[in-house]
Order: C-alpha cells, then sequence, then structure tokens
C-alpha cells in the first residue's frame, strides 16, 4: 500500500550526526521548491485521486472477481453519496466524485492539517480498511478464509500529493524550515539579510520574489532575508502542525558528533577524562572510571545518569566525559521503549473496568429457544426465521440493565496511575491516596492497568486513616514533636512520600487534610525553618519543594522558582529519593520555560531532559512538563531523530492521557504508531512494530469518528488481550457500529457480520482460558449471528460446539444448546439427524416439572416429522404442545402451536381444518398485541389468507393479508411489511385489478429503499413497469418508462450487465410504444452496445434480434428492423453456428422485405434460408422455406419456378392428417396450384387435378364449408369452359348451389349432412388421389407441421386469388351458362376471398375468422396446443403473432 506521508520509503534512517544525507522521500524532494510553479499567488488545483485494488494476499494479481464485487458497491452508493462523502469526512478528505469504472476517489484538501491527517491515516492502513468495512459484502465477514485472503489496496500519487502540500503551506502563509547549510556567503553590513547555522528551526514566509523569503530564526527571533535554495520546509505536515500551535521561541542545537551507534542504549561506560562537578547532582570522575547506565542512555541528550561502580554514587554524567565501554541496544522488539514501557502500552484499558462478558453476550444474543415454540414454514413464500434481533418480552435483570449500546454519560472510573520505579528503590505498592482523585468525569474516559502510565486501578472501598491527626503540630513543644519533620525528614524514599510527588497534589487531601491551602502554606513554611535551623536536610528539601508546588499552583512562578532552587541547593544524595529529584528538576526546568530564563535554563534542562526521558516509566508531577517535552520535541525534529522523537511522542501522549485530554494526546499517538511501523521498515532485522490500534480506536471512539474507530479495531493484531478485553472489542465494535447505523440498536436490523469476527477472537481467548460457560455463550451467539444472515451450514457447526462444551458444564446447558442444534438442522432439512438429537431430549424430560421444555421438544419434533412426511405423528406432538401449553398458561407458546397445526392441514390440503387451527391462534394473538410476536403474527394471517383462497374465498383472504400487513405497519417490521406487501401485490395482480397491486408493490419499493436493498428495489421497479405498461394509456406508459429508468440505474449500479441491457431494450419499447421513434432507437442501440461488452456472442444476438423485434412486431417504421437482423443479429449467428437462429432470421428478414415490396432482395433472404434449413434438421423448417421462396417467386411472376417449389414444400407434408387445420392448408395451397396452372401455365388438365387434390383436403375441413363451395364453383368453371363436361359441370353446380342454400340459411343441417355423404361418396377417388399424392412426398411419419402457420407464410406481397386469377380473369373466361356465372359471382361476393386479409363470412357467431392464405398473422386460439408446441421449431413463432388486421 502507498504510504501516505511517505516515512516508509525513507530507506534506513541514517542521523545526520554521523553525517549521513536526509532520507529520500517525496516530502523532502518537494521541499526545496527548486523548479516548482507552486507560488502564493497562483491558482492550485487540489484534486488527487485514490485508487483502490481487491487483491489476494496469496497471489500478486489483483483478483478480478473482488474488484468487480468492490465496484458494483461503489456503483450503488455512488447514486447516494452521503455516506461515503461521511466516511471521507472521518479521513479529513473532501469527495469531489466517485469513478466506479476507474476504480477511484477524486479527493480535495484545503488545509495542510487535512492532508497531514489523511496522509497519516493512509500510512496507518485506515484509508483501506476503511473501504474494505464500507464495499465489502456481509458475506466476505461471514466466511474467515475468504476474510484472511482478500485486501483491498489503496494509492495515490504521492508526487502530486507532495505538491499539494508544498502549495498549501505557501498559501496559508507562515511555515517552518530547516536551514541546509550554514550562511557564509552573505553581506555582513546588510541588515536584512539574515545569518543562520546548518539545522537552525526558521520560520518562513514568501514575499513574492524568487529567490529570496523572509524568515524569522525560532532560537533568537531575529528576522531577515534568508535564499530559498538554503531553506527544506519541514518534510512532515505533522512537525508544521506542531511548531504552529507550540511556538516556543528556544532554540536548541544539534549534538556533536557521538560514537553511539545506536539511538538508545544500556550498559555501562568509562571515563575518558577527569571530571570535577561544577554543578548539583553530578558524578566525580577519574580517568578509566566505570559508570554503570541507570535506565537509558539516548544518543540525542548530553546527559545521563549512571552510578559510579568504586563508590556507588548516583549522578548525571555528561557523555563528552565518556565513551561506550560495554553497551547494549534495546531489544529490536523494543526500538525506544523498554519492556514495561511496552506492556503498559499493550495492557492498556479504555473501557469500564467492570467485566461485562455475560452480561454482554445476554444482551445481543439472549435467546428463548428452550421457552418459546418455533414457528413452521410452508414453503420459500414464508418469513425466513430470523430476519432481526430477538426483542425480549421480559426484563432485563439489573445487572445486565445498562446497554452496550447507550453511551456511558453516567459516573466513569476516576483516573489512578501509580508512579514508576525509582533507580534506587523497588517498586512501591500501591498507595491510599490514589482514591481521592480530585478530577471530575468528563463523559467517557480512558483507565488504565495497574503499575503503568496507562493502568486503572480499583478505588478503595473505605476510606483510609489520615497521617496526622488534626492540629497534631500545636503545642508549645510542637518543633521537637512535630511528626511532619519527622515524615519529611526520611533519608530515603518512603512509600507514604507518594501524594507528595504526584500530578494532582493528593497531599493537600491526604497527607495535610482538613486544612486549607493558606494554612497549610504557613505550616510548611515553619516547617522549613525549623529544618533549616535544625540541619535536617531532608525535611528542608521536601518543605521547599512543597511550598514550590503550592506556589505554582496558586501561579507565583517567582516564588516557586525560589522555593526550588533552595530545595535543589541542598546538599543531599539526591537520587536516594529518585522521584524527588526528577519532581525538582523537571518542576523548576518548567518554570525557567515559562518564565522564559534562558540564562538559567541550560543548567537543568539537560538533566531534567534525562530524568525525564532516560529513567524508564516516569511518573508526572506536573502540567507544565509538557513544555519541556514539546521542546525536546523540537529537538528531535531538528536533528531528524526519529528514535528521539518516538520517545518524547510517547511521553506527551501519556500526560494527555493523564489528564484526560484525549483530543490532545490523539495527534501524538498516531505520530507514536506511525513512528513504530517507519523504524520496523527500516531497522535491519524483522521486528513486530508497537500496536497501539486498540487505544486509537478508543480515541477515536471518543472522539465521535465511528470509522476509524471500526478501523483501527479491525487492525489490532496484538495477541495478548485478555478475555475481558475480547469482550469490550465486541462492545466497542457495537457501540460505533451503531453510529453507522441506529437501526442496529433499534433492534430494527440484523447485527452487522463483521461481529463475527470479534466473537471467534473472544471464543480463542476463552478457550485458551479454559471458560466453558464462555465459550458455549459465544459459540450460540455465532450460531445466532450465521442463523440471522441464513449461513446454516456454520451456524449448525457452531451449535455442535456449544453442545460439547455445555456437556462439560451441566444438563441445564447442553439441553438449551441442544434445542438450538435440532432447530438449525431442521431449518438445513435434515430432518431425520434433528429427530435423533431431540427424541433423547425428550425421553429425559419424563418426569421432570419442566412442561415448558417438554412443549418446546414436542414442537420441534413435529416440525421435524412433518418433513418426513409422518402427518399423524407430527398432528399427534403438536396436539401435546398445545395442551402442554394451554395447562401452563403460555399463551404465545399456544397460539404457536395452533398455528403450526394450520400449517400442518395446510400442507396436507385440509383448508378448512387449517382455518379453524389459525382462527384460534390468531384470537391468542390478538390478546398478546403487546408482545414481540408481530412476525408470527402476520405469518397466521398469511396462512388463514391462504386457506381462504384454496377455498375460493378471495375477499376474506385479501381481508386477511391486509390485516397482517396492518399489523406488520404498527410493529414497524420492514421485512414483515415487504413480505406482506408482496403477496398483496400479486393477489391483486391475479384479479386483474393493477391498480391495487400497483399500490402494494410501490410500498415494496419503498421498503426496499428503507433496508438498502438494491437488489429488491430493482426488482419490484420491474414489476411496477410492467403493470403501468398494462394498463395500456400514455400516463401509464410514461410511469411505466419512469420506473423501468430507475430500474436501469440500479442494473448500472449493481453491474449487471445482462440485466442492465435488457432493461436499455425494454425503455426502447416503452418509447417506441409512445411513438418516440428516435429515443427508442437510441435506447436500443445502448442496449445492443451493452450486450457487446459481455463478449457473449449468443447473448448480444439475441439483444440485436429483440432490438428489431421491436420495430418488426409493431405497425410502424418496421424497416428498421432491417439493420438488427441483418448487421448484427446475422453475422453473430453465423459466427457461432447457430443455425436455427440464422433460418429464423433469415425468414424474418426475407418476410419483412416481401411486405415492403422488396422481392428482389427477398429472394436472396429466401433462397439462403432455403440452404440454410437442411442444416437444422427440423422437416418444418425446410417445408416453411420452400413455401416461402415460392411465395417469393410468385410475386415475382416466375409463376413455373413457384409451382416447383410449392410442391417441393408439399413433400415435407406428414402421409396423414392430424388435424381438420392442415386440410384447410391443402385447400387454399392446391387452389393456388390450380389457379397458377390454369390461369398462368395455361393447362386445365394439371388444374382439374390440383382442384381434385383440393376438394378432397375441403370435405376433410367440415368446419369451413365456403372453402368447399368454391371449388365446387371453380370445378364446374373448368368443366363448363376449359374441358367441357355439361355433366360433371351440372354435377358440380348442383352441389354448389345446395351447399350456398344451406349456407344461406335456406335448408337446415339434414341437408348439409346428406350433401356432404353424397360428395363423401362420389369423391372417394379424389380423397385417394390426395392421400397418394401426400404418400409421394412424405419424407417423415411425424407431425411437424403447423398449419396455422404455414397459412401465413404462403404469400407475403400483392395477393392473387388462390381460386382464381382475378376479377378480370373471370370476366374473359366467362361460361356459356349465365346461371352458372352467376352463381360463382355471388359466391365470390358472399365468400371471402382466401388471399384477403379483412373480408370474411361469419356463418356461426363464435366461428373464427378465416385468415388469408399469405398473410403474416394467425389466431394461437385456433390451433391445438400440440400443434403449437411443434411450431415453436420454426422461425413463425418469433414473428408478429400478436397483431390482427
Amino acid at each position: 500500500m502507498t504510504k501516505g506521508e511517505g516515512e516508509e520509503d525513507d530507506g534506513p534512517v541514517v542521523d545526520p550526526c554521523e553525517g549521513g544525507a536526509e532520507p529520500d522521500n517525496y516530502w523532502k524532494k518537494k521541499a526545496a521548491l527548486r523548479g516548482s510553479t507552486v507560488s502564493v499567488g497562483g491558482k492550485l488545483s487540489t484534486d488527487i485521486e485514490l485508487l483502490f485494488t481487491g487483491r489476494r494476499r496469496s497471489s500478486e494479481d489483483p483478483d478480478a472477481a473482488l474488484q468487480e464485487s468492490l465496484r458494483t458497491r461503489l456503483r450503488v452508493v455512488e447514486s447516494n453519496s452521503q455516506d461515503v462523502i461521511q466516511l471521507f469526512k472521518d479521513l479529513s478528505a473532501r469527495l469531489v466524485s466517485i469513478r466506479a469504472e476507474k476504480d477511484s476517489f477524486v479527493l480535495t484538501f484545503k488545509t495542510v492539517e487535512e492532508i497531514w491527517k489523511f496522509s497519516t491515516y493512509l500510512a496507518l492502513g485506515y484509508v483501506s480498511r476503511c473501504l474494505e468495512n464500507f464495499l465489502c459484502d456481509q458475506s466476505f465477514w461471514l466466511a474467515p478464509e475468504l476474510l484472511s485472503d482478500l485486501q483491498i489496496n489503496v494509492s495515490v500519487d504521492e508526487e502530486r500529493l507532495a505538491t499539494l502540500y508544498l502549495g498549501l503551506l505557501l498559501q496559508e502563509g507562515p511555515f517552518f524550515a530547516k536551514a541546509l547549510f550554514t550562511r557564509v556567503d552573505y553581506n555582513k553590513d546588510d541588515e536584512e539579510q539574515l545569518s543562520f547555522q546548518k539545522n537552525d528551526l526558521l520560520m518562513v514566509r514568501d514575499t513574492g520574489q524568487d529567490s529570496m523569503w523572509e524568515g524569522t530564526m525560532l532560537s533568537t527571533g531575529n528576522h531577515g532575508l534568508v535564499p530559498v535554495h538554503a531553506m527544506q520546509p519541514l518534510p512532515y505536515p505533522f512537525y508544521q502542525w506542531f511548531l504552529r500551535n507550540n511556538p516556543v521561541n528556544v532554540g536548541c542545537s544539534p549534538a556533536e558528533k557521538e560514537p553511539l551507534q545506536h539511538a538508545i542504549v544500556t550498559g555501562s561506560c568509562v571515563a575518558v577524562v577527569d571530571y570535577s562537578p561544577v554543578g548539583p547532582d553530578e558524578l566525580q570522575l577519574s580517568q578509566g572510571d566505570i559508570v554503570e547506565i541507570q535506565g537509558l542512555l539516548v544518543r540525542g541528550l548530553d546527559v545521563f545518569i549512571a552510578t559510579h561502580s568504586s563508590t556507588g554514587h548516583t549522578g548525571f554524567v555528561h557523555k563528552v566525559h565518556v565513551k561506550p565501554l560495554d553497551t547494549i541496544p534495546l531489544d529490536r522488539r523494543l526500538v525506544f521503549l523498554t519492556a514495561e514501557e511496552r506492556a503498559s502500552l499493550a495492557q492498556v484499558n479504555a473501557c469500564s473496568s467492570e467485566p461485562s462478558d455475560n452480561g454482554l453476550l445476554e444482551r445481543l444474543f439472549s435467546s428463548d429457544i428452550s421457552s418459546v415454540y418455533r414457528l413452521d414454514r410452508l414453503d420459500e413464500t414464508d418469513f425466513l426465521y430470523i430476519r432481526k434481533r430477538p426483542k425480549h418480552d421480559h426484563k432485563i435483570p439489573a445487572s445486565t440493565r445498562h446497554s452496550v449500546m447507550s453511551e456511558r454519560s453516567e459516573r466513569a472510573s476516576p483516573y489512578h496511575f501509580s508512579p514508576r520505579t525509582s533507580v534506587s528503590m523497588p517498586s512501591p505498592r500501591l498507595s491510599f491516596y490514589q482514591s481521592h482523585n480530585p478530577l471530575l468525569p468528563e463523559g467517557e474516559r480512558l483507565s488504565f492497568p495497574v503499575d503503568d502510565t496507562f493502568k486503572e486501578m480499583d478505588e478503595f472501598q473505605e476510606d483510609p486513616p489520615l497521617f496526622f491527626e488534626e492540629n497534631s503540630w500545636e503545642g508549645e513543644d510542637s518543633e521537637f514533636s512535630d511528626p511532619t519533620l519527622t515524615l519529611l525528614n526520611h533519608e530515603h524514599f518512603q512509600e507514604d512520600f507518594l501524594p507528595l510527588y504526584d500530578l494532582q497534589c493528593s497531599f493537600l487531601w491526604v497527607t495535610f487534610s482538613g486544612k486549607t491551602e493558606d494554612e497549610l502554606l504557613a505550616h510548611l513554611e515553619s516547617v522549613r525553618e525549623s529544618a533549616k535551623r535544625m540541619g535536617l536536610d531532608w525535611a528542608r528539601r521536601r518543605a521547599c519543594f512543597l511550598l514550590g508546588r503550592l506556589c505554582a499552583r496558586r501561579l507565583k512562578l517567582s516564588q516557586a522558582r525560589v522555593y526550588y532552587e533552595e530545595a535543589l541547593g541542598v546538599r543531599v544524595d539526591s537520587f536516594s529519593d529518585t522521584p524527588l529529584v526528577v519532581a525538582l528538576y523537571t518542576n523548576l526546568t518548567a518554570v525557567y520555560l515559562k518564565q522564559r530564563m534562558t540564562d538559567k535554563l541550560p543548567q537543568t534542562l539537560e538533566k531534567a531532559s534525562s530524568l525525564l526521558l532516560c529513567l524508564p516509566c516516569h511518573t508526572f508531577t506536573s502540567t507544565d512538563e509538557v513544555e519541556l517535552l514539546q521542546l525536546l520535541l523540537r529537538r528531535s525534529v531538528v536533528m531528524g531523530d526519529k528514535h528521539l522523537e518516538a520517545r518524547v511522542c510517547y511521553l506527551v501522549s501519556s500526560l494527555f492521557l493523564l489528564r484526560r485530554k484525549t483530543d490532545d494526546a490523539l495527534p501524538f499517538v498516531e505520530r507514536l504508531q506511525f513512528l513504530s511501523l517507519t523504524l520496523s521498515a527500516t531497522e535491519g532485522c524483522p521486528m513486530v512494530p508497537l500496536d497501539l490500534n486498540w487505544l486509537l480506536s478508543w480515541l477515536y471512539h471518543c472522539k465521535y469518528m465511528p470509522y476509524l474507530a471500526l478501523a483501527s479495531l479491525s487492525l489490532d493484531s496484538r495477541q495478548d488481550h485478555s478475555l475481558n478485553e475480547g469482550f469490550k472489542k465486541i462492545e466497542l465494535f457495537i457501540r460505533n457500529s451503531v453510529r453507522l447505523n441506529p437501526c442496529w440498536n433499534e433492534g430494527t436490523s440484523l447485527l452487522p457480520a463483521q461481529i463475527v469476527i470479534y466473537l471467534q477472537q473472544a471464543l480463542i481467548l476463552a478457550e485458551q482460558g479454559e471458560d466453558m460457560q464462555t465459550q458455549r455463550a459465544l459459540c450460540q451467539g455465532l450460531a445466532t449471528v450465521y442463523l440471522q444472515y441464513g449461513t446454516l451450514e456454520k451456524a449448525v457447526l457452531c451449535a455442535q460446539q456449544a453442545v460439547e462444551t455445555g456437556g462439560h458444564i451441566n444438563e441445564e446447558e447442553r439441553f438449551e444448546a441442544s434445542v438450538l442444534l435440532g432447530w438449525l438442522l431442521v431449518l438445513t432439512g435434515q430432518a431425520e439427524t434433528a429427530q435423533s438429537v431431540l427424541q433423547p431430549l425428550l425421553t429425559s424430560l419424563q418426569g421432570t416439572d419442566s412442561p415448558t421444555q417438554r412443549g418446546v421438544i414436542h414442537n420441534l419434533l413435529a416440525l421435524c416429522l412433518r418433513r418426513q412426511g409422518r402427518i399423524a405423528e407430527a398432528g399427534w406432538h403438536l396436539h401435546s404442545a398445545s395442551v402442554i401449553s394451554r395447562e401452563s398458561g403460555n399463551q404465545r407458546n399456544q397460539a404457536l402451536a395452533l398455528a403450526n397445526l394450520g400449517c400442518l392441514a395446510l400442507d396436507v390440503g385440509a383448508p378448512l381444518v387449517a382455518e379453524r387451527f389459525l382462527v384460534r391462534s390468531l384470537h391468542l394473538f390478538l390478546e398478546l398485541w403487546e408482545s414481540p410476536i408481530d412476525e408470527e403474527h402476520v405469518q397466521t394471517y398469511l396462512w388463514l389468507g391462504r386457506s381462504y383462497k384454496d377455498r375460493r374465498r378471495s375477499q376474506d383472504s385479501r381481508a386477511c393479508y391486509e390485516m397482517g400487513l396492518l399489523i406488520a405497519l404498527h410493529a414497524r417490521n420492514l421485512h414483515s411489511r415487504m413480505v406482506v406487501a408482496k403477496v398483496l401485490g400479486r393477489v391483486y395482480a391475479d384479479m386483474l385489478l393493477y391498480g391495487q397491486s400497483i399500490v402494494y408493490y410501490e410500498h415494496c419499493v419503498s421498503v426496499a429503499r428503507e433496508l438498502k436493498d438494491k437488489r429488491l428495489e430493482g426488482e419490484y421497479l420491474e414489476i411496477l413497469s410492467t403493470l403501468y405498461l398494462t394498463l395500456n394509456t400514455e400516463r401509464s406508459s410514461r410511469k411505466s418508462l419512469d420506473y423501468t429508468k430507475q430500474s436501469l440505474r440500479i442494473s448500472i449500479d449493481l453491474g449487471k450487465r445482462e440485466e442492465e441491457s435488457e432493461t436499455w431494450l425494454q425503455v426502447g419499447r416503452i418509447y417506441y410504444l409512445i411513438q418516440e421513434d428516435e429515443l427508442a432507437d437510441m435506447y436500443l442501440q445502448a442496449a445492443v452496445k451493452t450486450a457487446l461488452k459481455m463478449n457473449d456472442y449468443h447473448f448480444a444476438l439475441s439483444i440485436y434480434e429483440e432490438a428489431g423485434d421491436v420495430y418488426f412486431k409493431g405497425a410502424r417504421n418496421r424497416m428498421a428492423s432491417v439493420p438488427f437482423y441483418r448487421d448484427g443479429s446475422l453475422p453473430f449467428a453465423r459466427s457461432i453456428k447457430d443455425v436455427h437462429s440464422e433460418f429464423r432470421l433469415l425468414s424474418k428478414l426475407t418476410g419483412l422485405l416481401m411486405n415492403q415490396g422488396e422481392q428482389e432482395e427477398a429472394l436472396q433472404y429466401a433462397t439462403l434460408a432455403v440452404q440454410i434449413s437442411d442444416k437444422t434438421g427440423v422437416h418444418v423448417n425446410e417445408r416453411t422455406a420452400y413455401h416461402r421462396l415460392a411465395t417469393v417467386y410468385y410475386n415475382l411472376e416466375q409463376y413455373e419456378l413457384a409451382e416447383n417449389y410449392y410442391l417441393k414444400s408439399l413433400s415435407f407434408c406428414p402421409p396423414a392428417l392430424q388435424d381438420p387445420l392442415e386440410a384447410r392448408y391443402y385447400t387454399k395451397l392446391y387452389c393456388r396450384l390450380a389457379n397458377v396452372t390454369l390461369h398462368r401455365l395455361k393447362d386445365p388438365f394439371d388444374a382439374v387435378g390440383y382442384f381434385h387434390l383440393a376438394l378432397a383436403a375441403a370435405l376433410e375441413d367440415r368446419a369451413n364449408p365456403q372453402a368447399l363451395y368454391v371449388v365446387y364453383m371453380k370445378l364446374a368453371e373448368i368443366h363448363g369452359n376449359h374441358l367441357p363436361d355439361a355433366g360433371l359441370c351440372r354435377d358440380y353446380r348442383d352441389r354448389a348451389q345446395s351447399l350456398k342454400r344451406v349456407l344461406a340459411g335456406e335448408e337446415g343441417a339434414a341437408a348439409v349432412e346428406e350433401n356432404v355423404k353424397d360428395a363423401d361418396k362420389d369423391s372417394a377417388a379424389d380423397r385417394e388421389s390426395l392421400l397418394i399424392t401426400n404418400c409421394c412426398f412424405t419424407c417423415e411419419d411425424h407431425l411437424l407441421v403447423n398449419a396455422g402457420i404455414i397459412q401465413r407464410d404462403i404469400e407475403d406481397g400483392p395477393r392473387l386469388d388462390p381460386f382464381g386469377p382475378g376479377t378480370e380473369t373471370t370476366a374473359s373466361q366467362s361460361y356459356s351458362d349465365s346461371i352458372l356465372t352467376e352463381s360463382f359471382d355471388t359466391a365470390k361476393e358472399q365468400i371471402s376471398d382466401c388471399s384477403s386479409s379483412t373480408d370474411t363470412l361469419q356463418t356461426h357467431q363464435n366461428q373464427a375468422d378465416d385468415k388469408g392464405f399469405d398473410t403474416d398473422y394467425h389466431t394461437h386460439s385456433q390451433i391445438p396446443d400440440r400443434l403449437r408446441s411443434a411450431s415453436q421449431d420454426t422461425e413463425c413463432d418469433d414473428q408478429d403473432e400478436q397483431k390482427t388486421p
């Protein structure tokens, strides 16, 4: 991951004092601003791009699947970016835009502080972890193996970030820089020029000159001009912030080059010179003397503390007087802290000290599995079993009444700290004074472990006895018997001295209780005088120190300084009481700093610094010590000493935390963690960095920054947590999760899935401690979370572990875990296994006084048996459960048992019995209105509604569903509302009441938005679009368009390309329907482009074809479909060798071009269709192709070819008629062939044969006597005009006239039957001829023809009368017999011409219209199902089936 501040890329840290170069990083590369175009007057673009990448730790390559899921999630939140804005606000950045397709965010910064904070979070890994928490799906956290392998890496352009930093520095005004070299080439007489030494700190300002800046020396306050190229802005934003907020004008020069190889060491040194002390508490040295380092020797300080190996005296030693003899660096795992200090940081306890393990689990996962029956589930439409955290109708015990979700604003444990071990005294035990802390709690506070700077102490229950009795120093001999003198004059450190030195001045109310400060001042002054007169040096020193503290407390700094100096001037072995000497030097130096006494400051500064930094586990005695630490931090900045800086940051953060200034402590704790990571990365050997994430998570929590609190908590990698801390991590996670989603606190939403991680960590800690009770509770909690999210397999494993653990405790614990396991096995469908778990439990409960538990087992066994089909046994168990609950007075369980009986009755198809049970159950539920039974109540109403529906009582059914919705609304249960509203929407849609259905589906959409479930929202929007489109009005169509566009946006956000393409297509369809063809074409093109991006040729083919179908099936602009078919679908079909699709498309193109009069182009596609039809292996396709080709030739007036291909199409017909519609097809086809041969080819002999075949077919189609009449008339015409035969002509004419009278209503049905029978007798030969002809052409014995489809494909284009050549032909070939001619003309007037698609003769009101022989339309209702199914293999199903003339 790219680190924000760049320190990780510095390479090995080489200190300037050793002559090494400065670390090479982006901040420093840009520091000198050489060649930079950034200026204070220029306009600086502050935008920067943050890229994120999903990776697997086991692979170096990015994970495409993870990346796409992250991108999808980002699209979802992009539409509602408030959450993202808040996320980056926590990260101290301003969101400009989201670029989901580029996997990036565009951010901007307005201040240097924003860049500093963001770069720190980036370096600490918080940015990537925040994105993980924000973008990863819940399933990510439920899969530990996936969680451990996947990670999100983030990166920014470091050079760009450094440029922004420097540009903002110039814009904000003065900033701090360090001199790169000593200035020697300047005019000393020029007062405007400022001289400086290398590494001097200056505050500089851009004056607008290219080469000069205005500078101010921090050490002297001198002003002047300095060369730009000589100044290096302090490389890290933290330094700018620190110096700007702590403007101390006291300089410090870096030490000379030292022989120390390591920054911090222990061990011994040897004197290289003779030295006599010139200051207090210094050791006298002779060359060759060996001194043992006390505490640490820090390279950045001139003085350290040591013990003379010969004399045993302890004092200050100047490093210039010694050289290392046997020095040992700190452990590589420590770097800049001692083991004790590292342990104190590791044991920070920022939460309440009260244990909350089982109480916490009880609040989160309190279960009623062993006392409340479970409701059955009839099918997938019923409720999921647990959708939210369980509600409880019982009162929480007083011990657990305080919720973990509430912010603790009441009494907090005060801060207590124990002093640190001195170099000469053993670690003191806790003293009674620590229970009297005057600082009042302020909201949530930190508390820390015992014997550490960061440790909390328990309060004593009883007030300790005071050391002094009231007025004990009054009296004549008080000077000699004053207990204060006795106490203060001890030569060595005493435990009772602790209140004298602590930060809170505890001696005021502990040691000298009952006196005011004025009285105490007078008394201590008297003690001081007495001690001075009596030569009691230690009493005098301590009295002066206490007087100084009281004066400093009253801000009388000069008086305090005098007392401190007097105390320091008393000659004693100072290090016999190390806490006192530390307090003296640090307090006196702090006074010098406050009074800016630069002449006296050097006398104590180095010694006070060594006491602060060199002695481990420093005990703070004054709040003013922070000024001394700030000065030391300034020194570390000048020297570039990261170890010194880290140690100072540790002490500063400790002091602020001790004073409860968490906001002030946070930047230093962040810097300390950052330096730990930096030093860990640059050390020569592997090491584990200091992990302060546990402390930082609480600091962020106190500052109300939930994203950062959760990020730092998840990065906590320490392995030494206690079980109590494990539960506190869970508590901290819950409290910050509630801040991000208040629904978790209200119990209306599932617990966040990430809680699984912390539960598993706590479980590991419990297993290490062999805490069986806690292990069982944690296992059941994990099972509950997995159950809530539907991960039933893992829930079963956790429940099995809970059963095993509970067995080691007692039977009661095992029972509850076993019941949970049985319930989970029921949910997973393992009914037999569940029965094997539950049956022994029922046996063990026989004869016990636990009827409710027996009822629970009976109920669960019934659910198992129902799933095994053992209905009678299931009913018996449910009856037993009902009886037990009734006898025990448990109405809820009784209602549940009755509801389950109703479910059982519904399952076996007994709705009336189910109604009785369900109604009784509902009566009981109504009495429990205030109890948390809303989902159970609603589910019972749904079952009752289903029972009414099965009995066709639709009104009662709807009433039940609507009651269920009212209950769900009253309970504010989002899931229940969605389930019931969806059921109601379906019910009204089935009743064709689309308006009511729309109302309920719109409610589903609103609930889905409340749940932030984009997938469900998109589904319901699609349903609403369809419903509005069904209303078929312009307004409803526009409403449908709006919902479809909303669904489109969601599909795009979710990254579902297939759904996105189909939705683009649907929008195009709607625009076509409302006659906005330009917009329709635009959206159809967008659908095609989206499909092409998927690289799925089959899907692209289907989208191209459906886009073309929008025009092809429409009434306008049908030729617009040609490009989609010809240029899109057809090439794809050929490329993937999909011959069926290719044939279908060729058929559509042929029909379309025929209708538009483009016969020549249609001929090309018809020929290709014939060629490809053979490859499809479907004879009906070949038959259709040849028929269509013949029709094209017919329209082109190439009649011989038309006849040839018509006969070719007939060769694919089955040998026997299988449906009357086939006979109708044959009638029309043979009539067309007869007309062609008679009038175009002038062959009456062949025409007679075709008419005879048509006659045979017409006799089979008894539902269409009009066709039979026409055939009779045509035969009469031929035998009267072309092939004269008076007998046959008369015979056919008589039959036609007889049939005409029947059609005209002149004769009854009997005449029709007689006529038909005579016709059957006389034309048996004709039928035989038809069968023989068909047999000659038959290739298959199975039916593949759809007569209705063939009818519409015979001819497209200019129609010609299939039974005659047309009006003009009939006139030119009139028969001599005027009666016959008149009869034929009358027939043509009364009977629809088969080539016409508009004129029909309906002899019966219910008879279907006879469609045109060559039209593109047919009525599905006229085609039997078996024929319709066969037709689905042809292109005809995809043509415009729904249009009517």
